[in-house]
């Protein structure tokens, strides 16, 4: 595989760096649940932690949009139509959900009354206290959660498929796994599809 075929360092490094930071989050956003409401600095902590992950990956995510802007990846490798219009859509739908997540757990914060912190520097208020648009915020925070995650097993599941079954390199892209792409003919796909 040439290095047109492959993101650039940079755009792998935010990839592999924002996939175990997701990882983290989820698992520790579901572990901080199980902590005691009493005493209840164990449980604000664990809360503050879970939100300074989340502006930072809010971040990084902002920051690889940025990047792939600026860097374009590579074309699609050829592939059935509707397999590229698929990988398209799971794309968009995890970057919107990537933005969506941090931003209404943020926001539900805000509106919660409590203050912000970010490893444990208190950010700027710019809040009112506002029980339901703090429900609300929550509301959308959780059920995108499971959007997200539904959206990664495809993620990865189309990922297994390209390295297991169709051998066709396209894990190279993200530099791992063989370069070495089946003997097999596919149809060419030229540009890159809407959703």
């Amino acid at each position: 595989m040439s290095t047109s075929d492959r993101y650039d360092a940079t755009a792998i490094a935010l990839h592999w760096l924002i996939a175990v930071g997701l990882i983290a989050q989820f698992a520790w956003g579901w572990e901080m649940q199980e902590i005691a409401k009493e005493p209840p600095g164990l449980r604000a902590d664990a809360f503050n932690l879970h939100k300074s992950m989340g502006l930072t990956l809010l971040a990084l995510i902002a920051f690889r949009l940025f990047w792939l802007w600026r860097n374009p990846g590579p074309p699609f490798q050829p592939m059935p139509r509707w397999q590229a219009r698929l990988a398209r859509c799971i794309h968009m739908l995890l970057y919107l959900t990537l933005f969506v997540m941090p931003l209404t757990g943020y926001l539900g914060s805000v509106f919660s009354g409590y203050p912000v912190k970010y490893f444990g520097v208190v950010l700027p208020s710019w809040n009112w206290k506002d029980p339901a648009l703090k429900d609300i915020c929550s509301t959308v925070h959780l059920a995108t959660s499971w959007v997200l995650v539904s959206a990664v097993a495809l993620h990865v599941a189309a990922a297994l498929k390209h390295a297991l079954v169709d051998r066709d390199g396209v894990l190279g892209r993200m530099g791992i796994g063989s370069a070495t792409r089946s003997t097999r003919t596919r149809k060419p796909f030229s540009s890159r599809p809407s959703c």
